[in-house]
This record gives C-alpha cells, structure tokens and sequence, in this order.
C-alpha cells in the first residue's frame, strides 16, 4: 500500500469511528499537537493521543471531523494533508483549516505533525 492510501484510510477510520484501526495504524506514533492551542504537545501512542487529544476535543467539539482535501506525497514515506476541522462547539460552528504531515512506515503512522490556527482553537474551544 502507499503510503498516501495508509494515510488516507485513517482519515477514513477517524470518520467512522473504527477505534481498533486507529490503533492499530497510530500504535507507535510520535504526535505533535501544535504548540499554542489548546490540546498542544508532543505525545507517544494511542494512549497518550487519545487522553489529551482525541478525548478532549470529543468532549468540547460536537460531530467533529478531520477532512483532508488533498493528500500530497513529499516522499515516499512523507504525506502532507491539507484539509478542514469541522465541528460545533459551544461557541458556534467549527471550521478551521490544518496542514498534517506524516511519516509511513510498514503500513502504520510513526510521525504525525500538526498546523493549523491555534488561536481559532482556543476562541472555538473557550481554552
């Protein structure tokens, strides 16, 4: 598999739910969480992606997505995903643009950073 189809089928398991998948693609994955927003770090693993970033935006963004509109092969094992976060959230509707890139190995993520506007996190999200 390439690794834009590795990376585009984890954006399709964030969107359905598919806990199992996630983790079995994010396992291992050195994350970092924009610095300045509200879920910023650097996490190693499901479980620690999970606790401090999936969890807490489940809890403050309703019907959030993470859509990609373009996959971008940097190299053979570099992804960069340029898309939009949706979502509703006590101030109103979400809508945030984001650049991931990625690194694939083996058919599983191993490196994943986030950009994207903190500010408009934090006025979104009230943190």
């Amino acid at each position: 598999m390439t690794s834009a189809a590795v990376v585009g089928s984890l954006y399709e398991a964030f969107a359905q739910g598919d806990m199992d998948k996630l983790g079995a693609l994010l396992g291992d994955t050195h994350w970092v969480e924009a610095r300045g927003g509200p879920y910023g770090g650097i996490y190693d693993g499901m479980g620690e992606i999970g606790a401090h970033v999936f969890g807490p935006i489940g809890a403050d963004v309703q019907d959030f997505s993470a859509r990609p509109d373009e996959l971008l092969a940097i190299a053979d094992d570099r992804i960069l995903a340029l898309g939009s976060y949706r979502g509703q959230t006590s101030a109103g509707p979400l809508a945030i643009r984001f650049a991931h890139l990625w690194t694939v190995a083996d058919d599983r993520m191993t490196h994943f950073e986030q950009f994207t506007d903190t500010h408009e996190w934090r006025v979104a999200t009230g943190r």
